[in-house]
């Protein structure tokens, strides 16, 4: 009787810790994930670095000494909308917001 009771709980002791194993809070389940969630941040971590390079090519083509005049000439007119006294300014209308 006394093999059968420790077979039983021996049993249960191994189907505990196969549970946990498995589904449990830190088990199999959760490490998929978390092995996802990984790849999903280094994605999104090389696309970060990638923009901080282009940011950093920018700053360096606007530092004094070594600045690029036709860059921040384009910059000048794209987001500042400067323009020559003699230039001739033409605007066009939005089709899309005519409705």
């Amino acid at each position: 009787m006394t093999s059968r009771l420790e077979a039983l709980g021996l049993c249960l002791v191994i189907l505990y810790f196969a549970y946990h194993a498995f589904a449990g809070e830190k088990g199999l389940g959760r490490w998929t994930d978390a092995q996802i969630e990984l790849q999903d941040r280094k994605a999104e971590l090389a696309k970060i670095n990638t923009e901080i390079e282009h940011l950093r090519g920018d700053i360096r083509r606007v530092t004094r000494g070594s600045e690029d005049r036709d860059y921040m000439e384009a910059l000048a007119r794209e987001k500042l909308a400067f323009v020559y006294p003699d230039e001739i300014i033409l605007l066009a209308s939005d089709s899309t917001s005519a409705k």
